[in-house]
């Protein structure tokens, strides 16, 4: 608009926005307003009634309705209409509904205001808090299928009866049940040829009341027969898992059968039980190192690996998971080939758990995630979530310095050789091949059961089966165990029955479960006069001595026979 158009502005105090021009006189009433008399007060006059067109007999003052015409209903008049004649849906709840929304309203308000009012560091707690609950909630749900999908995949090997804080003996079999013995299976996984093919073989043995652990390697190329066929041991879970499959069986079923069958070909020539087991891959092994920031390991003597390329300088040094499981796999550039592997392989286990108990990866919801991603596809075990758990607890004070590495190939004292079937390379006990008489002896004189060990009994074993050196054998099998053998005589005369005779009046529960399971008999107090030989054995009567008690007395009998099995 021009400036020479625009209305001036004038304030004026009895106007609303100030731009209204005052009046100098009222402003006269409209013509068509004015009437042209005066109107004479008084009642008005009622207007005429309009001609309905519609209805023209209804304009007639004479003329009323009939009972056949029906009134005509204004829109929206519900009279005389019940709810059954109308919808409810359509009825609005006013009165209610504005109570409501002016409720909400209110509410709203009150919202608004209380968050409006809040300090900013009041703001930021709060904000926090939520995030740390989804979260919270996001790991829990994270954790939670990471132990339904890893932990309790049992295949009915053994029980843990040591992990119970008040062990009983009726829930012992054998002499190293007081231990809690876990077989590691290590295989090749997706990102091997032979996927399969169980390398790694460790059996961790746990001695929870004395605070000692002990690791025992068998080697891969140990020769063993399994189910009638001879075979390396690390194809004992590959080649059972494959013929399942070929029967039909799923592959959870399959793979429950490979691992039943390495088991009890790993027990067959350790001599011990096995409770529990871990399979894991390479992938699985790579990925927990690193999710453990690397482990430290002490590489005591140079490596070159020629045919891999693998190089590792003597000395401390912190690996990451490929360097890790290089390590563990490489066995051509040192001096003893796949007995320093086993070795290599036993040293990072012990480097994993005191890397995992230094970090406090389970206080640490990032990392034990990150250890969930790692494992949750790539490994399996039998233990449940209340056994790991309480083996966590009860062995997290045990020191790096009471884990022992056990080594079957010790160059001063070697219980297996190398040996050629077939124009392969095989691992075989020095005894003989399929002999694990002395293998069997070194794993049970360093997992000596500590509930045997506590008890300490001592035993004097009689043969009156007839059998020539009975007596030694059994001596030799119970002082491996961890028996104090004091006596191995022949019996005054010929026994018909196994008896084992319980001398002292000491309470040894466990040695009496022991014994009683092992020559299939109950404990007696009662000894016949025939066993023991009138006169004391050469030993004692040269020396003048009184031949020793023993707290067991043991009758080897014309029906006993030495088992075939992994407990003799």
């Amino acid at each position: 608009m021009p400036e020479i158009n625009r209305p001036k502005k004038r304030r004026v105090p009895d106007s609303i926005d100030g731009m209204v021009v005052p009046r100098k006189s009222p402003v006269s009433t409209p013509k068509y307003y004015q009437s042209s008399t005066t109107r004479v007060p008084g009642p008005r006059k009622p207007i005429p009634t309009q001609v309905n067109r519609r209805r023209p007999h209804l304009s007639e003052p004479d003329l009323k309705p009939t009972e056949t015409d029906k009134p005509v209903t204004e829109i929206g008049d519900f009279t005389g209409l019940s709810m059954q004649d109308v919808n409810a849906d359509f009825i609005p709840n006013r009165k209610g509904n504005d109570k409501k929304r002016k409720k909400n309203k209110k509410d709203n308000r009150k919202r608004r205001h209380f968050w409006k009012n809040r300090s900013k560091k009041f703001k930021a707690f709060v904000i926090i808090l939520l995030i740390l609950i989804g979260l919270g909630g996001f790991l829990g749900a994270r954790i939670y299928s990471f132990f339904n999908s890893v932990f309790g995949r049992n295949v009915g090997n053994g029980t843990s009866a040591a992990l119970s804080d008040k062990p009983d003996p009726k829930n012992f079999k054998t002499e190293g049940d007081g231990n809690f013995n876990v077989l590691l299976l290590g295989r090749g996984g997706t990102e091997n040829e032979a996927p399969d093919l169980t390398d790694t073989i460790v059996i961790a043995s746990i001695n929870i009341q004395d605070q000692t652990a002990s690791l025992l390697s068998i080697p891969r190329d140990t020769w063993v027969n399994v189910n009638g066929d001879t075979m390396k041991i690390n194809a004992a879970y590959s080649s059972a898992k494959q013929q399942a499959s070929y029967q039909g069986k799923s592959k959870e079923e399959a793979e429950n059968v490979g691992i039943s069958t390495a088991i009890s070909t790993v027990r067959n020539v350790a001599g011990v039980p096995i409770h529990k087991y871990v399979l894991s891959d390479y992938k699985a092994f790579r990925d927990v190192v690193n999710a453990l920031g690397g482990v430290n390991v002490n590489v005591t003597t140079p490596i070159i690996d020629r045919f891999t390329g693998w190089t590792f300088q003597a000395g401390p040094q912190t690996m990451n998971g490929d360097r890790a499981l290089q390590y563990a796999r490489t066995r051509q550039g040192s001096a003893r080939g796949d007995f320093d592997r086993n070795e290599n392989q036993r040293k990072l286990l012990v480097a994993i758990r005191q890397k995992a108990m230094s970090t406090g990866i389970v206080a640490n919801p990032v990392k034990l995630n990150n250890l969930a991603n790692a494992v949750q596809k790539n490994i399996r075990t039998d233990l449940t979530i209340d056994e790991a758990r309480t083996l966590f607890n009860k062995t997290k004070n045990l020191s790096d310095s009471n884990i022992k590495s056990l080594d079957l190939a010790k160059p001063d004292a070697p219980l297996i050789t190398t040996g050629n079937i077939g124009g392969q390379s095989i691992v075989r006990p020095v005894a003989g091949l399929f002999d694990y008489t002395k293998i069997r002896a070194y794993a049970r004189t360093n997992m000596i059961d500590p509930f045997l060990k506590k008890e300490a009994p001592t035993v004097a074993i009689y043969n009156g089966s007839g059998r020539s050196g009975l007596a030694t054998s059994v001596g030799d099998i119970l002082s491996g165990y961890g028996y104090k053998v004091v006596i191995k005589e022949s019996s005054k005369e010929p026994q018909q029955q196994t008896l084992v005779v319980k001398k002292t009046q000491e309470s040894k529960p466990f040695t009496e479960r022991f014994l009683s399971v092992r020559f299939s008999t109950p404990i007696t107090a009662d000894l016949p006069n025939t066993v023991l030989p009138n006169t004391p054995n050469t030993a004692t009567a040269s020396s003048g001595t009184a031949p020793p008690t023993a707290d067991f007395i043991i009758v080897l009998g014309s029906d006993f026979k030495i088992p075939n099995g992994p407990t003799w």
